[in-house]
Parts: structure tokens; sequence; C-alpha cells
């Protein structure tokens, strides 16, 4: 299956033989000469050849004659999280249609012809594709997506194995001081997280919760490597959005944590300040939350507004470091793809999570900003301060309606619905399933559903989103969310710019 490793040089420096700093996604040595960054080598079409197809069509040959389905078909009750894996190990075919599924989705980006969102995974796996808790883990992954996408209840039962084999071995791996330091156990973590993702919340909370725990684990020395860094940032980016629906401050020891690893990347990259300004947002609003008065509402008024000057300088370096264009559908286009007739082309999945985490982040902090201005509001005010207040409530309310057309915008392509690619793909409808596209917009879809700025006309269009993600993807957190948003349409906020009652934390 592997091939020897290619070179991992920017297209630039391998043409004139110069060493390249492998920065991602743009050379750091490319940046500073001011030259256009021609991008790297996609090392999963060079090392790895796509199987999933082929996998896929041995096993339902394997599976059409009776001693097969037997053996498919017999896997009795489901295996509790953390006991031992199975005395009889799954056929390596299924394996590796779950690993190549995975691989395939969530790192190569299926169609796409940029990287999955997962992009930090093929670092590690290249240096240790082989280890055995990294291959069960991101088998459970490939086989409950593949499960969902083709709604076959025998790979659901093996990928739940697969997960409890998984579980085992993290457990065991966690146990040694050698093992509980490598990245493939971390790896492991992580994926083991999308499983949980599609499964319930509060299970994807925990998990993310253990994760940081093992990043703490294993130390301010554990920067030497790219791939560390990219877990890194990975693992800081869900515990944010833990914190932030938690109501917990970022942890200490992870701010510790992402001071030592500042030390190891370019600190001016914006996806760098981005998950840094993520952890000041996030211990913003839990001070916000718990002040009862003692602390003046001016004081986080003036850290508010700090705060939004470094994040529109870290907006304005995104946009240059991934550009993305806007288009209207034709006429003939399906509503229910097309919300108002926009898209957005961007340069693959992970360019679509880095913007939507930024928007999402923005849109914390404008929750933040309509708090603490109707807090002040309330006082006695001269009347300039509070005209000048009052401009920028309705500033804020401008800025979060645009952030949700924003995000709405990137679900065509989120749902691979469109391409940016010369050759797009074969046509497709919203009942074709796309788990990985699925996991990447269901927390978009919820941020905006739930926004006050968000009409009734709206909301409904994004909880038939939701849905769709839930049932033919199979997403048990995409139901969930999708609850939550029925439930606050129902209640029909009116949008308002001045009721504090209606502003909550």
């Amino acid at each position: 299956m592997s091939r020897a490793k290619p070179s991992r040089s920017c297209a630039n420096c391998r043409a004139i033989k110069r060493r390249c700093d492998k920065q991602r996604p743009h050379c750091g040595q490319c940046l500073r000469t001011r030259e256009t960054c021609e991008g790297y080598r996609d090392e999963w079409e060079l090392i790895f050849r796509d199987q999933t197809n082929h996998t896929i069509k041995r096993s339902k040959e394997k599976t059409k004659s009776p001693e097969a389905t037997a053996t498919c078909m017999d896997m009795g009750p489901r295996t509790p999280a953390g006991s031992s894996p199975p005395a009889h190990p799954l056929s390596p075919s299924l394996d590796e249609v779950g690993v190549n599924y995975f691989l395939h989705n969530f790192i190569i980006g299926g169609h796409s012809p940029a990287h999955g969102y997962l992009n930090y995974i093929p670092v590690v796996y290249s240096a240790d594709g082989e280890h055995p808790t990294l291959v069960a883990s991101m088998a459970a992954v490939g086989l409950v997506a593949l499960a969902n996408a083709t709604r076959r209840p025998e790979l659901a039962r093996h990928a739940r194995t697969k997960y409890s084999e998984a579980i085992h071995l993290v457990n065991t791996a966690l146990s040694s001081p050698v093992e509980s330091l490598k990245d493939s156990i971390l790896m492991s973590v992580i994926s083991l997280g999308v499983f949980e993702h599609v499964s319930n919340v509060q299970s994807w909370a925990r998990h993310v919760q253990g994760a940081a725990a093992l990043l703490v684990a294993r130390g301010k020395s554990q920067f030497s490597s790219t791939a560390a860094m990219l877990m890194f940032s990975q693992v800081r980016t869900d515990l944010v959005f833990t914190c932030v629906h938690g109501h917990k401050p970022f942890p200490q020891e992870m701010w510790e944590l992402q001071e030592e690893a500042a030390k190891h990347v370019d600190s001016s990259r914006a996806i760098w300040l981005l998950g840094v300004l993520a952890t000041r947002h996030a211990n913003l609003l839990y001070e916000v939350r718990k002040n009862e008065g003692e602390i003046p509402w001016t004081y986080f008024l003036e850290e508010a507004n700090r705060l939004r000057r470094d994040f529109q300088d870290m907006l304005e370096l995104l946009a240059v470091q991934e550009p993305y264009t806007s288009a209207r559908a034709s006429e003939a286009s399906d509503p229910e793809i097309f919300h108002n007739g926009r898209f957005d082309l961007y340069q693959g999945s992970w360019a679509i999570r880095v913007w939507n985490n930024a928007r999402m982040l923005e849109m914390v902090f404008c929750n933040i900003m309509y708090y603490l201005l109707n807090k002040i509001l309330a006082m006695d005010l001269a009347p300039p301060t509070r005209a000048h207040l009052q401009f920028e409530l309705r500033e804020t309310f401008l800025i979060q309606a645009k952030l949700a057309d924003d995000m709405l915008a990137t679900v065509p392509q989120g749902l691979g619905l469109v391409s940016p690619a010369p050759d797009p793909p074969p046509p497709a409808h919203l009942s074709s399933t796309n788990v990985p596209g699925g996991f990447l917009l269901t927390w978009c879809l919820y941020t905006v559903g739930q926004s006050m700025v968000t009409s009734s006309a709206t909301r409904q269009w994004i909880a038939r989103r939701l849905r769709d993600i839930g049932q033919h993807a199979g997403n048990a957190v995409a139901l969930q969310l999708l609850d939550v948003i029925v439930k606050i349409d129902k209640i029909r906020l009116p949008s308002m710019f001045f009721a504090a009652s209606y502003v909550s934390l």
C-alpha cells in the first residue's frame, strides 16, 4: 500500500533546491521572498493508492456467501468502551475499508483537489502508520462513517468493535511512559473524538477534555515535530468550543503550553493568531458570565474593544493567506442548496474550517458585546455617550448578520455539491450522503440558527440541513442540535437592538 516517501517541500523550494520550512498553508520562504507559493505535493495521492471502492466491492462480494454473511451479522451485543478487544480479530479487508474511507474522505478531501480539514494526519501516519492503535482508531471512524453513508448495520457493528479495541489499546498505551508520549497515540485519541462527535455532544466534550489532559501530560518538549504542533492546534480549537458551551475558562495548563508552542511556530501566521484569540475570547466570555457587578462593565468593554482590534488585524491576514471567492447560483438552482442564491468557493475543506471557526468566534464576540452594551446602556449616561453605544449596538447586529450569511454560503462546497476544481464532481443532491461535510458544518449551522439575527425562514432552512445531515449521514449530534433550533424558532424572538432580556450569555 505504501511507496517511497516524496519530498515534502513546496514546489518553489523543490525547483531551486532550497531548504523549505514546510509551513502550512504556504511556505514561509515563499512569503519572505514575495513569491506565489505553488503549494505542496498531495502526499496521500503519492503515498497511498485510494483503494476504497476496490475494497468495498471486495467486501460486498465476500458478504454474499452465507458463511461470510454469518460472520458479519453474528456480532453479539455491543462491546462496552474500555473492555478487552475481541478474541477473534476482524477481517483485514474490513479494516482496510475503514482506514481507506477515513483517509479518502477526512484527509484527501474526496473529490476536492485539496486536503480535508484533518490535514495534520499525513505527517503522523507517514511516521507511524503501522501503529495498531492508530490503525484501529482510523478504521473505527472510517467504518462508522461508511456505515452511516450506506446504511449498513453490519458495518456499524464492526465500527463499534473497532472502537472498543482502539479504546483498549489507547488505555494500554497511556499506562506506558514511552508509548503515551508518541504522536500516534495522541492522533488516535483525536481520531476517536471524530467517532464520538457523530454520536453524542457530551461524550465528545469529555473526549476533548481527555485529549487536552494528554497534551498536558506530554509536556513542553512535545513541540519538536510538525505533527505535534498541528495536533495541539486541533485540540486547542475543540477545547475552546467546549469551554464556550460549557461555561468554563480555558485551562491554565493549556495557556502555558500555548506559550511554549509559540516559540516553535511562525506566530505571525493568521491561523496561529486565530487560536490565541480564541482562548482570549473563551476567557473573556467566562469572566463576563460570572461577573455580578463587582467589576465595572466598562472594564470588560475596554477589553472587548482591544480584542476586536486584534481580531480584525488577524482577519485581514487571513483574507490574504486563505482567499475565497463569492458567486451567485443560477435562478434555476435549488434554494435548498444555495441559501439566498449565494455560494462561496474556497481552496479546500481546511480553508472552510478555518474561516468558519473565525466566524463562530466572532459570533461569540458579538454576543459578548450585546450583553456588555446593554448593561452599560441601562446606566445613567451622557447623551453623546449613549448615542455612541447605541451606534455600536447597531453595528454589532449588522456584523453578526453578515457572519451568518458568510457561514451559510459555505454549505454547498462543504457538502460537496459545488467544487473549485477545474473538473467538478458529478452533480450531487441533498439526499447524497457527505459524512465529513456534515461533521464540518454541523456547529456552523447551529451557531447561525441560534443567533438572534436569524429570521424564522432562515432558521427553518438550517433545521432542514441539520435534519439532512443527521438522517443521511447518521450524525446524532446534528439531530441533538436540531432540537435546540426547533425550540428557538417556536419562541419566535423578534429582531431587536436594545432588549437586554433577550441577550443571554
